[in-house]
Order: structure tokens, then C-alpha cells, then sequence
């Protein structure tokens, strides 16, 4: 059955998973600014067998980066870390998993999924992937987020304008992927070619009614935003246009299911920006259209 919807913001507890990494005094620090921003409780998580010496030095950490306050939490657990950092966040309640991310992997270890990847494939809230997190802090300038025809889009456009809001960026662009597939599709049916032109621009036309519909919903300030429409497999173009137009950060819809091995051979959209980061990636998850089996 369909369950109520979680809203994705504002971010109320935010969950971290921490390791005893080169990263690990960025990703604090990062996380200082979330909560800076956002206003929430955070939840730092570990998974690993805990000694005397990594608990001293952790908390010293936590202490150096002010994060050590009464409203704040650390768990230590052992186990996979994906099932445990998920179990966690969702008995804490999380609205936000934040976790570090490669920029790249070699063919065989994307093909496992490395930690970052299988949470943003198997989280019930949504996830941060930090591409390059940074103890100085960077501004948010510029948000690509995606505008697909999809029941999620409304909530992950607001997630995205409620972020740009709070970050002060400059400028949000929404982009509406025009499926080549889709659309080669309509020109398959037993139509002739006037109709299939017809019909294609009737899709177009009420996809971008639409778009707009949740644009005028949306209380975007003072927030310059721009939609595009571009034709292509959705995830590469998206991802693509990230890139090329040097954006910090990049706003997904969560995968409607968990994804396998064939999404990541032949790639599910999201997989194109998991496969090469262009920046910070956003997944938001919206509980309203999931599916209980």
C-alpha cells in the first residue's frame, strides 16, 4: 500500500557516516555546516570494532568541529555497513543519510557498489553523497536538479529550492530530459508520421505544463531559475549538464526499486551520476510513492 509521506525537509535529524578515513575531518566538518544551515540534530555513525584510543580520538574530533553537543549522537555498531548504516538512520528516524563518495571506481568494485553507492540504492530517506567534502567551506552556487516527468518531481524540485534557499545559491536549473526512447516509441505506434509529430508535441507540451505548474507552487524567492529541456538517455544528460556547467550541486528523484546488476549494466538513470560524480549529489526521497510488498 502507498504510505504517508515523509517530507524531505527541512532536515531534522541528519544521519553521518563516519570512518577513520583521510576524509574523516572534512566530512566533520561539512557536517558542522549542515547543521549550520539546516538547523538539525546529527547522528554520527561508525561501523567497526571500537577501541580505547579511535573512541578517545573521535570525540576529541567531535569536540575540535563543536559537534559534541547535548542534541547530537554517536553509534558505534559492527556488521555490513550499509545494512547497519541504514538500519540506524531509519530507527532514528533520519531524514538525511550524509556519506562520502568516490569520485571514480574501477569497473569491478562499481560493479559490487562500494558503501556510498548501495546507501543511495537501498536508504528510506534521503542521502548526500559529498563528492570532494572540504574542512574550508565552499558556497553552493549553482543546483542543477531534475525536472522528469514523475510523481517525485514536485517534492525533489521543492527539496531542491529549500536547499538553495538556506545554501544562498545563486542559481537553480531545472532540467527536463526528453526520452529518446519515449519518444521513438510514440513514432512506433500504428499512426502515420503527422500523427506521431502530433502526439510528441502533445507530450512535450503537457510535460512543461506540468513543470511549470510546480514551479508557480513553489516559493523560489529571489532565486534565479531556469528550465531547459535536452533529449537524451535520462541520468547522462542530466549528469552531463552538471558537469558542463560547473554545478556544486546536482538533485535526483530516489530509484522506485532497489537497483541490481542489470540496472548497472545496462544503467538505471541514476547510475550515470553514481558512475562519475560531477559534484555533490542530492537523492531525495519521497515515502509517498513507495511501494510495500
Amino acid at each position: 500500500m502507498i504510505q504517508e509521506k515523509k517530507s524531505p525537509f527541512p532536515f531534522k535529524k541528519i544521519a553521518v557516516a563516519i570512518g577513520f578515513t583521510p576524509r574523516i575531518e572534512a566530512v566533520l566538518a561539512e557536517s558542522y555546516r549542515l547543521q549550520q544551515l539546516f538547523g538539525g540534530d546529527l547522528i554520527f555513525i561508525h561501523i567497526g570494532e571500537k577501541s580505547l584510543q579511535q573512541e578517545q580520538y573521535l570525540k576529541h574530533l567531535l569536540h575540535r568541529f563543536e559537534l559534541d553537543g547535548p542534541n547530537n549522537k554517536l553509534i558505534w555498531e559492527q556488521g555490513d555497513p550499509v545494512d547497519q548504516i541504514i538500519a540506524i538512520s531509519e530507527s532514528e528516524n533520519a531524514d538525511l543519510i550524509v556519506a562520502g563518495a568516490l569520485v571514480k571506481e574501477n569497473v569491478l568494485k562499481y560493479i559490487l557498489g562500494g558503501i556510498a553507492r548501495n546507501l543511495c540504492r537501498k536508504a528510506k530517506c534521503s542521502v548526500l553523497m559529498l563528492r570532494e567534502p572540504d574542512i574550508i567551506s565552499k558556497p553552493i552556487k549553482h543546483i542543477v536538479v531534475e525536472g522528469s516527468d514523475h510523481p517525485k518531481t514536485e517534492t525533489t524540485i521543492e527539496t531542491a529550492i529549500y536547499v538553495a534557499k538556506a545554501t544562498h545559491a545563486e542559481h537553480v536549473y531545472v532540467i527536463q530530459e526528453e526520452d529518446a526512447g519515449k519518444m521513438a516509441l510514440i513514432r512506433s505506434e500504428s499512426i502515420n508520421s503527422n500523427e506521431s509529430e502530433t502526439r510528441k508535441e502533445q507530450v512535450v507540451s503537457e510535460e512543461v505544463t506540468r513543470l511549470n505548474e510546480i514551479l508557480a507552487c513553489t516559493d523560489c524567492g529571489t532565486l534565479q531559475v531556469t528550465t531547459e529541456r535536452l533529449e537524451g538517455k535520462p541520468g547522462y544528460v542530466i549528469t552531463k549538464f552538471a558537469r558542463e556547467h560547473h554545478a556544486d550541486l546536482l538533485v535526483l528523484n530516489s530509484p522506485d526499486t532497489k537497483l541490481n546488476i542489470i540496472d548497472r549494466v545496462f544503467p538505471h538513470d541514476i547510475e550515470f551520476a553514481l558512475a562519475d560524480l560531477p559534484c555533490d549529489l542530492l537523492i531525495v526521497h519521497s515515502s509517498k510513492f513507495e511501494l510495500e510488498n
